[in-house]
């Protein structure tokens, strides 16, 4: 990508921008009550995703690019005929087909037109990883930032575990999208080995099933909703939720965390690892123009804005909840089931991690 195009990108996203100040931030606080009450996407969010999508997509691979990342040298390694064999094979042997899939996920996430429903979007899922973390740290390349943040969401871990990090039997990994954060908590925790990542999407489970096998990590990939898993309740001891509750509205957070609950063992932890609201109002790392270019992304942003997850938490029934800075930018949020075991109807229920 030559100089012009990216003048020319960030031009274009200038001019829409202006416009969408004028449509959508006047009208803010309707906009975020819409997502914040109801799982359909805010109507204003559509027309302005719609110019803009593309363009914030292209943007955020030339700042990927600037920051030293190969995009195309990471998402080839998966385009690589033979690897791209294997990833097929993998999908057809993990793709749940009676899995119905929620309206709130069939949007147009990241720029994709098909959200996380493509091959694209899973290969370039170990770039867009590192682009991530890119700019959190001035003067830290985008590996060691990645590598900062992901350890610093296991150091996070241990320390609110304190002596019962031994004690942990099973790990369950929310969302993990091509499996990358399930490899951290793999690394973290490596005495275990009933570890699982869940994802929704059919083409990122594939991905993190194909490097399970080139790493050799024995990690199980399982492609449900985390609304209502395939797991048999009190199946894990915890149970990470990497960077999930921006990208769905607020009747779905509510849903998964009931579930999450019934997952857990007594006396199981809950961890979600997620954007700070107040960061994503307030940071001065967001810019206006970054803020866009990734609001125009995120269908479920603007409700999450107004996301509580520490009461949420509590609500659920989750006791000791704690919130602490991960990074720059991400918070963690740690909470504990109760000893008492509760019930719950496992009348979906067909296979429990052993």
């Amino acid at each position: 990508m030559n100089i012009m195009n990216s003048c020319m990108i960030i031009f274009n996203l200038f001019c829409l921008i202006i416009y969408a100040n004028g449509f959508v931030l006047k009208s803010s606080k309707v906009v975020r009550n819409m997502a914040l009450y109801d799982d359909k996407v805010p109507s204003a969010w559509k027309i302005v995703s719609i110019p803009l999508k593309e363009q914030a997509r292209r943007w955020f691979i030339q700042r990927a690019l600037i920051k030293g990342i190969d995009w195309d040298k990471l998402t080839d390694y998966y385009k690589v005929p033979t690897n791209f064999a294997e990833l097929q094979e993998w999908k057809s042997k993990m793709e749940n087909l009676s899995v119905v899939y929620p309206a709130y996920f069939l949007q147009p996430f990241h720029g994709y037109d098909e959200g996380n429903m493509n091959w694209l979007a899973a290969q370039e899922n170990e770039a867009a990883s590192l682009s991530m973390c890119a700019n959190y740290w001035k003067g830290v390349c985008a590996a060691d930032s990645e590598r900062w943040v992901r350890y610093n969401i296991t150091s996070n871990i241990k320390s609110y575990l304190g002596n019962e990090d031994n004690l942990i039997d099973g790990i369950l990994d929310v969302g993990c999208s091509g499996g990358i954060s399930t490899e951290y908590l793999k690394r973290g925790f490596p005495r275990v080995s009933n570890i699982y990542g869940l994802d929704l999407s059919p083409y990122f489970i594939s991905v993190g099933a194909f490097r399970s096998k080139q790493q050799n990590t024995n990690i199980q990939y399982v492609h449900a909703n985390a609304e209502q898993t395939p797991f048999s309740r009190e199946s894990f001891d915890l149970i990470v939720c990497n960077f999930l509750f921006h990208e769905v509205p607020q009747n779905a957070t509510q849903k998964i965390l009931d579930e999450m609950m019934r997952l857990l063992r007594p006396n199981g932890v809950l961890v979600v690892v997620d954007i700070d609201p107040e960061n994503l109002k307030n940071d001065a790392l967001l810019s206006q123009f970054r803020r866009w270019a990734f609001e125009v992304t995120e269908p479920h942003i603007y409700g999450y804005y107004d996301s509580n997850m520490t009461k949420y938490l509590e609500d659920h029934g989750f006791e000791n909840v704690v919130k602490k800075t991960n990074d720059p930018i991400n918070a963690i949020w740690l909470g504990r089931k109760q000893e008492v075991t509760q019930t719950y109807n496992d009348s979906y229920v067909y296979y429990a991690a052993v």
